[in-house]
């Protein structure tokens, strides 16, 4: 056997120990994107935060990682050194700050989330051209993972006088990624295609329904990033006593949505349809979201959390394939973002301004109320049979 053979015959085996570790570093960041919702009612108290600043922590977390995702570029490697380059240094800078330093340093952390998640997917899309939707399902299935079991992986922290060793956690594990793209994956070529970043898609469809599938988009994102960022603050003053409990009602959350996006990630999808399953799937978010409004006890609040992840699962990755119809990729990764940013801080405005973060989850439901009539309008003028991509959101 010759170098050349020897070398053709390796490459798979590198290729699955790059999809392993990237894989892993993508579940990675959908920990650090629920981290600062299941440690908020820790820094509140801490920091004495009302609601309202509590909301802008997560109004600066979202906006950069929507900034991420909008500025990372055609080199998808370089990209991801620069995402996970901020990350090793936002990680290791919320171990020291305090009011008001952490609010720019939470906005780089946002920043490098942001360009970590897009230069990932755009890796992995250069990688399997023709594999691509599988190949992403698992990927952001990962991500979904890391989201759903971070909660709990934090606990013990939480439990210390400290929240400097998680963060410290966090930047060993950023840095161990850094290192590895830039010792490895850089040695591979990326196979660039410009064709899905430039111009949109021809289709026969009037571009006037992209309009309301954004603002849908918009509205499940913010939906997402409102309750997962609150519900353990909601939880928590529910139940004061038991910190265990108010990290179960977010892993729920998460459980749900891992749980629903597997199930229509399968033929299930084909046979219900994707119409129906968008229209069932928004009464259900609204249903869900008005029980934990009207909830007094932990275990109706869970209860709510685990139908409101169900519910949500299928809605953006659904979302998607209908706006893939219309445009190319290439601005997609950063359409929720607006969603992410103003939501979960609308949600604290509300609550600061009325006393009860009940009243400020009156913003999830109004969304969800919004989206129950916007789907009519969206779906009117596109092709039902349209696969789901799943992809985090």
């Amino acid at each position: 056997m010759n170098r050349g053979s020897a070398a053709l015959q390796s490459l798979p085996d590198r290729r699955t120990v790059s999809n392993l570790i990237l894989g892993t570093g993508f579940g990675l960041t959908g920990a650090g994107v629920v981290m600062l919702g299941v440690l908020l009612p820790a820094l509140a108290k801490r920091w004495g935060l009302r609601d309202d600043v509590s909301g802008f922590l997560f109004f600066l977390q979202f906006l950069g990682t929507s900034l991420g995702a909008v500025i990372t570029g055609a080199n998808h490697l370089r990209w991801l050194m620069i995402g996970y380059g901020l990350l090793v240094v936002s990680a290791c800078a919320l171990a020291f700050s305090s009011l008001p330093v952490v609010f720019p340093v939470l906005f780089c952390f946002g920043l490098g989330l942001g360009t970590v998640m897009t230069a990932t997917s755009l890796v992995f899309a250069d990688r399997y051209q023709g594999d691509c939707a599988v190949q992403l399902q698992r990927l952001n299935f990962a991500w979904a993972v890391g989201a759903t079991t971070a909660p709990m992986l934090f606990l013990p922290y939480l439990r210390m006088t400290s929240l400097s060793p998680l963060f410290f956690t966090f930047q060993g594990l950023f840095l161990a990624l850094f290192i590895w793209i830039a010792l490895r994956e850089r040695k591979e070529t990326p196979i660039f295609h410009p064709s899905l970043e430039k111009g949109p898609r021809e289709n026969p469809s009037p571009r006037g329904s992209l309009v309301p599938l954004v603002m849908l988009a918009v509205c499940a994102v913010g939906i997402e990033a409102s309750i997962s960022g609150w519900l353990t603050t909601y939880s928590r003053r529910a139940d004061p006593t038991h910190l265990a409990g108010a990290v179960l009602a977010i892993s729920l959350f998460w459980f749900g949505i891992t749980f629903s996006r597997f199930v229509f990630s399968t033929r299930l999808l084909t046979i219900i349809g994707s119409r129906r399953v968008m229209r069932l799937a928004l009464w259900c978010l609204a249903a869900s979201v008005a029980m934990l409004i009207s909830a007094h006890t932990p275990a109706t609040i869970r209860v709510g959390a685990t139908l409101a992840g169900l519910s949500l699962g299928p809605i953006y990755p659904l979302l998607l394939s209908f706006m893939l119809e219309f445009t190319a990729r290439g601005w997609i990764f950063a359409v929720g973002g607006a969603g992410a940013a103003v939501f979960p801080w609308f949600t604290g405005l509300l609550s600061a301004q009325y006393g009860s973060l009940r009243y400020g989850l009156v913003a999830p439901f109004g969304a969800a109320l919004l989206m129950v009539i916007l789907i009519s309008i969206s779906l009117r003028q596109t092709d039902p049979s349209a696969p789901a991509a799943i992809t985090h959101g």
